[in-house]
């Protein structure tokens, strides 16, 4: 049975196309417009926002990280940042998989206490959300990060490749960088806690020529395979 709403709806729908039927075609655009501008509007946002949506989840879909390497020493340009995670991506990253390698300079240790401020929190929030995988360091900062946690001994990593490419195993090797820290425990540890790359031909091609370059692994990392792949790279 019908309501009363439905007869009042469909009654004033009749009395729309009517009035419609009447008018030019000039007069039903500026009609609809004055009328219905807000539902097309509405309408349209919509649509955009869908577009996009699908866009960016089936079409474009925006690349996945394979490995996040963070900068911490010296002064590099963002082209030179650019060309290495270029080149990294060819290396590491299969050409069907949508992924990249980022590589991306945080300076802590500026003349301006508020960027070094800024920064820091910037890389410890990196660091607990398990962002970043790799660091770029100088000894002294190799110190400083191995006695607060921040990257980890670098034994096991090291042993695997080894195991899988003994040729890029013997190159690291020469490079390897032993580091005695106190633990949070108060002990005084010896482990190997990164590799010096500052000769590597990846990085000389880019002209990277700062000295006391050392690739180490951040504590937090949940991309420990990609890094791995990396160091491999940097060494091939």
């Amino acid at each position: 049975m019908e309501t009363p709403v439905n007869a009042l709806f469909k009654e004033k729908v009749r009395l729309e196309i009517a009035k419609l039927r009447e008018m030019s075609f000039k007069e039903k655009l500026e009609h609809i417009w004055e009328y219905y501008k807000f539902i097309i509007l509405g309408l349209v946002i919509f649509l955009v926002i869908i577009g996009s949506l699908i866009n960016a989840w089936f079409i474009n879909p925006q690349p996945k990280t394979a490995l996040f390497l963070s900068w911490n020493t010296g002064y590099v340009l963002h082209e030179q940042l650019d060309e290495l995670s270029e080149a990294l991506t060819k290396r590491m990253v299969d050409e069907k998989d949508n992924e990249v390698v980022s590589v991306t300079q945080i300076l802590t240790s500026t003349d301006d206490p508020t960027i070094n401020m800024a920064s820091q929190q910037r890389m410890i929030a990196m660091v607990a959300a398990g962002e970043i995988d790799v660091f770029i360091l100088d000894s002294t900062m190799l110190v400083e990060y191995a006695s607060n946690g921040l990257i980890v001994p670098m034994e096991s990593i090291l042993a695997e490749i080894r195991s899988i490419d003994r040729e890029a195993y013997d190159r690291i090797e020469e490079k390897i960088v032993y580091t005695r820290f106190v633990s949070e425990e108060g002990q005084t540890k010896e482990s190997i806690m990164g590799v010096n790359v500052e000769t590597c031909h990846l990085l000389t091609d880019f002209d990277f020529y700062d000295k006391d370059l050392i690739f180490c692994i951040c504590a937090t990392s949940k991309r420990l395979e990609n890094a791995k792949a990396a160091l491999i790279a940097l060494f091939e």
